[in-house]
């Protein structure tokens, strides 16, 4: 019979679903280092992805996500100041529109 699992912190699946794991075990660290150097604006943003130098993040703000087609360099400095080790060269922003 298999062990109940109640605590998935220490949680390390094996094949694509552990690599999945460490993967998004990875973007949450990105992502709270990140917020050190975002502006206050720009806070609720959520690195998702880094694919081909390119960074994806998402929000639930349209206004949000606007803005940072206006203002990529702004996401890419904060990228910089967090030690990465692939060059980001290009921000998306999507927007998540389900509730929660």
């Amino acid at each position: 019979m298999s062990k109940k699992i109640t605590n998935l912190a220490g949680f390390t699946p094996q094949g694509a679903l552990g690599q999945m794991f460490a993967r998004a075990r990875a973007l949450n660290e990105l992502n709270q280092q990140l917020s050190a150097y975002l502006p206050e604006a720009f806070k609720s943003l959520s690195l998702c992805t880094i694919d081909n130098n390119t960074a994806t993040f998402v929000t639930h703000n349209q206004a949000l996500a606007f803005r940072v087609q206006k203002q990529p360099d702004v996401l890419l400095n904060a990228l910089k100041q967090v030690a990465l080790h692939t060059k980001i060269e290009k921000v998306i922003v999507k927007i998540d529109l389900h509730e929660y």
